[in-house]
């Protein structure tokens, strides 16, 4: 188990694992769950060591990975492609044709530290875990994200 504690005053995990997530339009939150057990097992951690899901920008709104952070009680952190320009250890040919990119699952967890568990495959989701080493990194991402989605609320007093 990973030591971690959230900041009060920033309200976000400063350690921790985040969990890069690919995933195809057909996946589900079930498969995004079943294969982060795996991948929690594999490298002996538990589900409250996760402190955040990364995925590629245009993904963070897929209704699987949303359910799936839900269920995990963690954020969904976004990453935009020209971010994601570096070279992960298990590249994919089929991800470069669809996104441009090399990587998904693992680029973006490297986004914020060093990745602990390569990629993973399962039903329509790739998953890799890197060790959360750049929590100011996550802070930006997850107060990005908090802003686009109180701009866009509707929700009434």
């Amino acid at each position: 188990m990973v030591d971690s504690y959230s900041d009060p005053i920033a309200g976000f995990t400063t350690s921790g694992i985040v969990a890069g997530i690919g995933l195809r339009a057909g996946a589900q939150a079930s498969d995004i769950l079943q294969l982060i057990e795996a991948c929690l097992a594999e490298a002996s951690l538990v589900r409250a060591d996760i402190a955040a899901l990364a995925t590629l920008n245009r993904k963070q709104a897929h209704p699987a990975l949303r359910e799936a952070a839900s269920a995990l009680a963690v954020p969904i952190v976004s990453v935009v492609e020209s971010q994601l320009a570096i070279d992960a250890p298990n590249p994919s040919e089929r991800v470069r044709r669809h996104s441009g990119i090399s990587s998904i699952a693992e680029a973006t967890a490297m986004r914020y530290g060093a990745l602990v568990l390569e990629k993973r495959r399962g039903a329509g989701v790739t998953c890799a875990f890197a060790r959360l080493d750049r929590p100011h990194e996550l802070a930006h991402s997850s107060a990005s994200m908090a802003a686009s989605t109180l701009s866009t609320s509707r929700a009434g007093p």
